[in-house]
């Protein structure tokens, strides 16, 4: 694992001390990674160390001044130093998943139809945010309630029948990216993970274990299990053939 994995980990975990000694590390690499230097700005922040915090950040700026993250935290600092803004402790490892994955049970993936980037540059990895059951679609909402996306249009049509049964899901930020320029698109990907089923579906996993268990059963069995008829002849049949052959050549030849 890189050191860019080890300082992710280490954030989504709470142990903001390794995430600042890793992030430092991948940044010798590159010292001019915006993502690193974001990263390794939110560790300074958790820490306490704002000095640290605002260097960094507008070290971002100075690649890239359209950088949403850098710009919300700037705008953090600065209300914190003014004093209207309050900081809260937070603890994450009481609040954020390992993300392990669980065949059935959890499943990461990619939103579809996206917020507006103001949003999504408010996001960090590990927030937890809400899953909403609408008519046509299941959105996903920030704690502020703040659209963020839906859910791909197959799984949305799958878990509002479980929502509407009383299955109960929690989901995070596992991923965020936000595009800085038109030519680029912004991504978001959450965590998902069943916590509770209804008695309807107690025995129904909420997502599939493999995507080809969608489809079998739209195969028609004789497709799948054709049975070949034997074709190949007994030893006997052959000598039969042969012996009619042998006859059949000396008859030709008494003829002539």
């Amino acid at each position: 694992m890189d050191h860019t994995q080890l300082a992710v980990r280490a954030a989504l975990e709470g142990r903001w001390e390794e995430a600042i000694s890793e992030n430092l590390v991948a940044l010798k690499a590159d010292p001019k990674d915006t993502e690193i230097l974001n990263r390794l700005g939110r560790a300074y922040l958790e820490m306490g160390q704002k000095t640290k915090a605002l260097t960094i950040y507008q070290q971002v700026l100075k690649l890239d001044k359209f950088n949403t993250i850098a710009q919300k935290n700037l705008l953090i600092l600065k209300n914190t130093k003014s004093g209207s803004v309050k900081t809260k402790s937070k603890n994450p490892k009481s609040a954020i998943p390992a993300f392990l994955e669980e065949p059935g049970v959890t499943k990461t993936l990619a939103l579809i139809r996206l917020g507006d980037n103001q949003v999504l540059g408010k996001l960090y990895p590990g927030d937890q945010v809400l899953i909403v059951s609408r008519e046509h679609s299941v959105c996903v909402l920030s704690n502020e309630n703040q659209y963020i996306g839906r859910l791909p249009d197959d799984l949305s049509s799958r878990l509002r029948v479980f929502i509407g049964a009383g299955n109960v899901y929690m989901a995070w930020i596992r991923s965020v990216e936000v595009a800085t320029n038109p030519k680029t698109l912004s991504t978001v990907k959450i965590f998902i993970k069943e916590i509770s089923r209804a008695t309807k579906f107690r025995q129904t996993p909420s997502f599939p274990l493999t995507e080809k268990l969608t489809y079998a059963a739209f195969t028609p069995p004789e497709l799948i299990h054709e049975e070949k008829p034997d074709v190949s002849a007994t030893e006997e049949q052959e000598e039969n053939l042969t012996r009619e052959d042998s006859d059949e050549s000396t008859s030709t030849s008494d003829s002539r």
